[in-house]
């Protein structure tokens, strides 16, 4: 079953899908994860006193405290810079041209025309599968390919997208750029 892009109106500017703003967080959460994780063992022990022992025992309840506190507030901020950096990398198929707009503090907008579009390629690892997005490459004319072990530094990738959304917008790039579509033996 193949889905359709909803192109919207030339003027709006659509996000990558709410898998991909999932997989940011769990990108970006690991410092908080650790925080909780000293936490917990500073709340255990506190509570079972074994701080009562050292000379930190005063002190104990505010270095608790202090901790947990660390942990709310590294979360809120990885939440609030993983969803601004989510809500500002979006991307819009005008008449002419796929624009990609990103950035937080400083912003970039990409113009891609589609006749210079040569390939759309899908790619997808094991955890892209598990999350359900991919990474889509527009290759374009001029843009030499990567060499292994070089990453791609073309400006026409998205680094994550819903699955259902980067083949819809592969199909429609392609049939803008009219570039015929290669399948692997389906």
């Amino acid at each position: 079953m193949e889905t359709t892009l909803a192109v919207a109106p030339s003027s709006v500017y659509q996000k990558l899908g709410h898998k991909t703003f999932l997989l940011f967080i769990s990108q970006q959460i690991a410092p908080s994860i650790i925080i909780f994780i000293g936490a917990v063992f500073l709340a255990i022990a506190q509570g079972s006193g074994i701080f009562a022992k050292t000379p930190f025992a005063p002190w104990s309840i505010f270095i608790v405290f202090g901790v947990w506190a660390l942990f709310v507030l590294t979360f809120v901020l990885t939440f609030f810079i993983t969803y601004l950096t989510y809500v500002n990398y979006v991307f819009m198929l005008s008449d002419d041209a796929l624009k990609i707009r990103r950035g937080i503090l400083s912003k970039e907008e990409i113009s891609i025309p589609y006749r210079q579009i040569q390939d759309v390629d899908i790619e997808q690892g094991i955890s892209d599968r598990i999350w359900g997005v991919a990474r889509l490459a527009i290759l374009t004319a001029g843009h030499e390919e990567a060499k292994e072990g070089e990453e791609d530094t073309s400006e026409g990738i998205f680094p994550a997208i819903d699955r259902e959304l980067a083949e819809s917008l592969q199909t429609e790039l392609l049939k803008r750029a009219d570039v015929e579509k290669v399948t692997e033996g389906k």
